[in-house]
């Protein structure tokens, strides 16, 4: 074996530890100093080393900056792919208060005017049958439903324009 490959054996523990220090996945540092060693070996081979020691940690840090490069690339990869389709969370709050000023709007309504939009709309009813199952005309159906759109149409406007005022900054300007 070339005195310069013993040399460096010598200070095996000291490498180990340099590597150690130096990487996140301590499992990693054998790996790094056996490739450290043969590149070493291979240098050895084509010309003779004044201080193969101080060469040694130079081929440690190339070799631990090839790998980080490495493992940083497959984390690119990774990021693209672990994204989550989930809502943020102010999403999920302003679609809450969404719901609560269409609840809040759906309330003003008068009874019979609520119930007939409720049949309609939520569970999917002909006006026929809503005419039939609540006692009322046809056409006093349709006249609900008309002034129950216009009436949510008006209360959701009216809550909207409130929001934008409360979001408006001290000196007049709206918030981004």
């Amino acid at each position: 074996m070339d005195s310069a490959v013993s040399e460096v054996l010598n200070h095996e523990a000291r490498l180990l530890a340099y590597i150690s220090r130096r990487i996140r996945d301590k499992s990693r540092a054998t790996d790094i100093l056996q490739e450290a060693m043969v590149r070493l070996i291979e240098q050895t081979r084509k010309q003779d080393l004044v201080n193969p020691l101080a060469y040694a940690f130079r081929v440690v840090d190339t070799v631990i900056y090839a790998d980080a490069r490495r493992t940083m690339v497959d984390t690119e990869q990774l990021d693209f792919d672990l994204r989550c389709s989930l809502p943020l969370a102010d999403e999920i709050l302003e679609q809450k208060q969404r719901v609560q000023v269409f609840q809040n709007a759906l309330a003003k309504l008068s009874p019979v005017r609520r119930t007939v939009f409720v049949k309609r709309h939520s569970e999917g009813k002909s006006r026929q049958a809503i005419a039939e199952e609540i006692n009322i005309s046809l056409e006093a159906v349709k006249k609900h439903l008309v002034r129950a759109m216009v009436e949510l149409a008006e209360t959701l406007a009216e809550a909207e324009a409130v929001a934008r005022l409360d979001a408006a900054l001290p000196d007049g300007s709206f918030a981004q």
